[in-house]
């Protein structure tokens, strides 16, 4: 009897254990951005993830909406939509849509500068070996207002219609190096990055550095840092 309570014991002991270990770090839990660049993945179903402004919420498995409450304090009114048309192991394919607002002259200041931007983006995923993803996405923005996005000034954080592609490897599960190379059509300029990404059972660092050369601009350097929660819903 004893012998059978401590197997017994064993084995519950080495589940949990190994329970804990699956949803520590990113096992289960792809990413839904690489570093500047959206991946083809999305929240799972229940999941929440709250940052430093951004606040994204799984309603499905393959179905996520998200929005940049920091932002809200400029007065720029923003949402995203994410759906995932393939979501296996080995790749992942996702749709999107960002909308934002802004209006400087909803509180009385003066003059008058509003605008509507509409983003729709495609994001494709796949496995190029045990520990290796790739990602390529593509995205046109279309901007109305009482400005042309062409007279925008660039800033490092700035983006247009543009293309990218990244690379995504697994040091352990819970620390990736992610890298991206992109192109700004609206802009003319070539964007690229790197950065570790380290990940526990909620808590998720991003740290890194980006390079934007806009055309008629010198380039452009932008640390990267960024820092959000993940929660299981």
């Amino acid at each position: 009897m004893k012998s059978v309570s401590i197997c017994v014991l064993t084995v519950l002991l080495v589940t949990s254990a190994a329970f804990a270990q699956e949803r520590e770090g990113f096992a289960g839990r792809p990413i839904t951005s690489n570093l500047f660049m959206p991946t083809g993945n999305t929240l799972n179903s229940g999941e929440f993830s709250i940052g430093i402004g951004p606040v994204e919420y799984g309603i499905t498995d393959n179905v996520q909406i998200g929005t940049n409450l920091l932002l809200f304090i400029f007065q720029f009114y923003n949402a995203d939509l994410k759906v995932s048309f393939i979501d296996t192991e080995r790749q992942a394919f996702a749709a999107g849509l960002g909308f934002g607002y802004f209006d400087l002259d909803l509180f009385g200041a003066e003059g008058d500068v509003s605008f509507t931007s509409l983003s729709p983006y495609l994001a494709y995923t796949t496995s190029i070996g045990p520990k290796t993803r790739m990602h390529f996405s593509g995205n046109y923005s279309y901007f109305e207002g009482d400005a042309d996005i062409e007279d925008a000034e660039a800033t490092a954080s700035t983006s247009g219609t543009s293309v990218a592609v990244g690379v995504e490897h697994s040091l352990s599960n819970k620390t990736k190096f992610v890298g991206d190379v992109g192109y700004d059509v609206t802009f003319e300029g070539l964007r690229f990055g790197g950065g570790v990404l380290w990940g526990w059972e909620v808590f998720r660092l991003k740290l890194g550095l980006q390079y934007f050369s806009p055309k008629g601009i010198g380039g452009l350097v932008l640390p990267y840092i960024g820092l959000w929660w993940r929660f299981d819903g």
